[in-house]
């Protein structure tokens, strides 16, 4: 899957519920399955972060998903 930077800007933007749906999505793309649950805002801004590419590395932000029970 290639995302460029306007979609890395759009997936920042939403909302935590949509852009968890989204990630959501994407994950099932690649054979994971992540809770529906929408992780806790302070999350959800770590993964903005990477998103952005501020504070957290794109690694960082799949440890937290995987945290997040993630499975294949």
């Amino acid at each position: 899957m290639k995302i460029n930077s306007d979609k890395l800007r759009a997936l920042a933007a939403m909302s935590d519920t949509e852009l968890w749906a989204e990630i959501g999505r994407m994950a099932q793309g690649f054979g994971q399955r992540l809770p529906r649950e929408v992780p806790p805002h302070e999350d959800m801004e770590k993964i903005r972060a990477a998103l952005s590419g501020a504070q957290i590395n794109l690694a960082d932000a799949m440890a937290l998903l995987r945290a997040r029970g993630g499975q294949k």
